[in-house]
C-alpha cells in the first residue's frame, strides 16, 4: 500500500482517475490535507483533515506501514510532519509553488519592473504571520525533512537540477507529470472551428500571480511596437496583485481584456484556440497546461529567456520563441509541435509512469 498526501486541487481528481483506469486506486491511500470540506478534489470522496490534527493522524496511521509515501506539493508546513515520522521511502511530487515560492528562492522569479513596482512593496498581515509561523514551527525541521526525500518527481530535468542544487537534497529524479482534465490526444475532439480575425490577440500569462511578470512583458511589447490585443487570465491568484494590474497595467498598441471569471475546461480551451499566441514571461516553470495546449494547437509560445524549463523543451524538440523576438508581422506564426507534445506527455506514457511508481 502507498500513501499520498495531497492538497485540495482539481488535478487530484484526474490523478485518481488514472489510478482507477489502471486498477491501482485500492493500492494507494490518498489523504487531502485541508481545513475545509474537499471542494475541488471531491469527485472520489477522499478523506480530508487539517495537517497535524488528530483526524489527519487517524486517517494516515503509521507511516511505516506504507511501502511508499508521496508528498504532492511539499510546502514548508510539512517539514515538521516529515521530520517527525519514519518512512520506508518518501517522494516529493513538485507542483512549482512548493519550490520556487520558498523564501530563499522566490527572488529569482521576478523581473525588475514587477519586483520594484509590486513585489518589493507588497506585504500583508497574513503574509507576515504565515512567514513567522513557518520560521518558528517548521524551518528548524527543513534540513531533516529534505534529507528523507528519496525521489523527486517532475517531467523537467532542469527543475530537478534547480531543486537539488539549492536545497539540502540527495534524491533521484523520476519522470512524472500531472495531466489535464482531458489528455492532449483528445483535444482535437473538443476544439471548435475558429474564424480568422484581422486584429491579432495574445494571451499574457496564466494567472493573477506576479511571477508572470506582466509589467515587464508589456514593456517589451511596447518597445517592439507590437500591435495586438492582450487577453490576461486572472481568475485565480493574488487578489491584491490582480487589483494592482487592473489599475496600473497600460498598453498603447491594443486593448487589454482581463478574464477574471472561472471558465469550464471546454470554454477555456476555445479561448486559447481563438488567440494567436501565448506570452509566458515567467522565469520559473508555470502554466504548462496552457503552454502545451497552445503548442499542441500550433500556436507560438513566447518565453522569457531565463525560463528554467527551456532546456527541457529543447530536449523534447519543441519549438518556441523568445518574447524579445515578438514583432507585429509574426504574431500569427504557426509552429508544428503536436507530435512532439504527444511524444513527451501522452496519456499512454503517463500510464507507464503510474505503473512504475504506484503499482
Amino acid at each position: 500500500m502507498n500513501l499520498h498526501i495531497v492538497p485540495d486541487n482539481s488535478f487530484i481528481n484526474k490523478f485518481c482517475d488514472n489510478l482507477q483506469e489502471l486498477r491501482l486506486l485500492e493500492n494507494n491511500k490518498i489523504v487531502v490535507r485541508s481545513n475545509e470540506p474537499s471542494l475541488r478534489s471531491v469527485k472520489h470522496h477522499l478523506p480530508y483533515a487539517p495537517l497535524y490534527s488528530p483526524r489527519f493522524s487517524a486517517f494516515v496511521g503509521n507511516t511505516m506501514d506504507y511501502e511508499k509515501v508521496f508528498i504532492h506539493y511539499l510546502t514548508p508546513l510539512l517539514y515538521r510532519w516529515i521530520a517527525k515520522n519514519k518512512f520506508r521511502e518518501i517522494s516529493w511530487m513538485i507542483w512549482g509553488g512548493d519550490l520556487y515560492n520558498l523564501p530563499a528562492l522566490d527572488r529569482v522569479c521576478y523581473e525588475p519592473k514587477t519586483w520594484n513596482e509590486y513585489v518589493r512593496k507588497d506585504w500583508s498581515a497574513q503574509t507576515v504571520l504565515y512567514n513567522l509561523k513557518v520560521r518558528v514551527t517548521q524551518s528548524p525541521f527543513q534540513q531533516k525533512a529534505y534529507g528523507k526525500v528519496k525521489n523527486i518527481l517532475t517531467w523537467m530535468t532542469n527543475e530537478y537540477n534547480f531543486a537539488t542544487n539549492r536545497l539540502p537534497l540527495s534524491a533521484a529524479h523520476k519522470f512524472f507529470f500531472y495531466e489535464n482534465q482531458f489528455s492532449y490526444g483528445k483535444l482535437d475532439l473538443l476544439l471548435k472551428p475558429t474564424e480568422d480575425s484581422s486584429r491579432p490577440s495574445l494571451i499574457l500569462g496564466n494567472s493573477g500571480s506576479p511571477t508572470n511578470n506582466h509589467l515587464d512583458a508589456v514593456k517589451v511589447l511596447e518597445d517592439n511596437r507590437v500591435a495586438a490585443d492582450l487577453i490576461i487570465p486572472v481568475s485565480y491568484g493574488d487578489k491584491r496583485y490582480i487589483s494592482f494590474l487592473k489599475e496600473k497595467l497600460k498598453f498603447s498598441h491594443g486593448k487589454i481584456t482581463f478574464i477574471d471569471r472561472y471558465m469550464a475546461f471546454e470554454e477555456y480551451l476555445n479561448l486559447l484556440s481563438e488567440a494567436d499566441g501565448l506570452i509566458m514571461n515567467t522565469i520559473r516553470p508555470q502554466g504548462y497546461g496552457n503552454i502545451l495546449m497552445m503548442m499542441y494547437m500550433g500556436k507560438p509560445v513566447y518565453f522569457n529567456s531565463k525560463n528554467i524549463s527551456l532546456p527541457d523543451l529543447d530536449a523534447a524538440g519543441l519549438k518556441w520563441r523568445l518574447i524579445e523576438s515578438l514583432r507585429s508581422d509574426d504574431v500569427k506564426l504557426q509552429l508544428s509541435n503536436k507530435e512532439r507534445v504527444m511524444n513527451l506527455l501522452s496519456h499512454d506514457r503517463l500510464l507507464e509512469a503510474y505503473q512504475r511508481l504506484f503499482a
